[in-house]
């Protein structure tokens, strides 16, 4: 006879083993990754070359264009410094490798953190924020074959002010999805055709499912069934007595049956700890795999949103020993060094097909939160971003994948 005891805990442990089993670990590679550097993007409105985050970005006739973004140009935010929203339009010619960033315009108005995405006719550049307005605006950017110069046809608005939302292009058609609508976290999705008469408006498809997601990911790739929508990252504010949430999953739509799922975990890192994609970027990689990249490191990010529902508990339990641990981590959390923060360096690969993550490896270049990242056959690059809250970097750096 086996003790009872023994028996239960090998139960248990095998419960936990098969869960496990359920989660999706990453594995490695045989793929090359070779970085490069293109020129700096200059400085905007001519303060000096700082770099952006939340930029718009993508490519048009074969020329990189990047618009608009924000940053800090007369002090760090650590010292009081005021954010600044721009609205220049800088392109760069790809088939030149002696070529320069060229000055091709402005936007309508200053603006950061919207989303933006290539397509046949040019660049798709969706709502957004300043420091004073929220935007329903959504323009075509498209570059000249005879000129510098960049062309701006406005499109149809969206149906509500979106900023920190996420967009992808599939089947003439562009989607939009997560981030603040008016101001408050919302679970929208929007598509909207675009054929060559760019007269299209936007369709309310069925929402994301709870919670709400800003900052998120989107990309469009094939699958089994035909081609759907992958959402991942993006997170859910502290809200009255509610915590802040940061998902761990992705979920997909199929715009056929018009439906979400939820299509996988995202894969643990080798210690066990969570992963977010939040503030990152994801790109469509052949006909069957998506690439995600960058963003904010769950744990970090986790703390520093739900702080102040600790405190308010800390202070409600009347312990003033971890009220004043609290307010302290507080105080110094935009003065750690850049390494503290942890912002995701893994290059991972999902085919859609066989669901199995693959880690492409692990790059300093990635390490970005509102970074632009647009994918030109086997050419990933990367545009400017933040390296830690508040302070951005000029680099625009260029991975050939093989």
């Amino acid at each position: 006879m086996y003790n009872k005891s023994i028996v239960n805990g090998w139960l248990i442990l095998l419960v936990i083993l098969l869960t496990g089993c359920n989660r999706p670990t990453s594995k490695p590679n045989n793929i090359m990754i070779n970085w490069s550097k293109l020129p700096d993007l200059p400085g905007m409105a001519d303060t000096a070359s700082l770099g952006v985050s939340a930029p718009f970005a993508g490519i048009s006739n074969g020329k990189l264009v990047v618009a608009g973004g924000c940053n800090f140009p007369d002090k760090p935010v650590t010292e009081g410094g005021a954010k600044k929203y721009y609205s220049d339009i800088f392109t760069l010619d790809l088939s030149d490798k002696n070529a320069q960033w060229e000055k091709a315009g402005n936007l309508p108005l200053p603006v950061a953190y919207g989303a933006s995405v290539t397509t046949p006719e040019g660049v798709v550049c969706i709502g957004g924020n300043n420091s004073t307005d929220f935007f329903t605006d959504v323009h075509l950017l498209s570059t000249s074959d005879n000129d510098g110069s960049v062309h701006i046809c406005r499109l149809a608005s969206l149906p509500v002010p979106m900023d920190n939302l996420s967009a992808t292009y599939a089947d003439h058609t562009v989607y939009v999805a997560g981030g603040n609508e008016n101001k408050r976290p919302g679970n929208s999705f929007f598509a909207m055709k675009l054929d060559k008469n760019l007269d299209g408006d936007w369709e309310k498809l069925p929402d994301i499912p709870c919670p709400a997601r800003v900052q998120p990911v989107l990309a469009a790739q094939k699958s089994a069934d035909g081609i759907r929508i992958y959402l991942a990252g993006g997170f859910q504010p502290l809200s009255g007595d509610k915590d802040a949430i940061v998902p761990s999953d992705m979920l997909s739509f199929h715009p056929g049956t018009k439906e979400w799922i939820t299509e996988t975990e995202l894969p643990l890192f080798d210690n066990g700890a969570r992963r977010t994609f939040t503030g990152g970027c994801a790109v469509a990689y052949k006909d069957s795999s998506i690439l995600f990249m960058g963003g904010v490191n769950y744990d970090r990010f986790l703390a520093a949103v739900n702080r102040p529902k600790l405190i308010e508990k800390a202070e409600a339990d009347g312990d003033t020993a971890l009220v004043g641990t609290l307010q302290e981590e507080g105080k110094s959390y935009m003065f750690h060094p850049v390494e503290w923060y942890k912002f995701n360096t893994a290059l991972l690969q999902y085919n859609t097909f066989t669901k199995e993550w693959t880690n492409l490896g692990e790059y300093e270049q990635l390490a970005r939160a509102g970074a632009g990242a647009i994918l030109k056959g086997d050419s990933l690059i990367i545009v400017n971003g933040e390296l830690k809250p508040g302070i951005r970097t000029p680099h625009v750096n260029l991975a050939i994948i093989e």
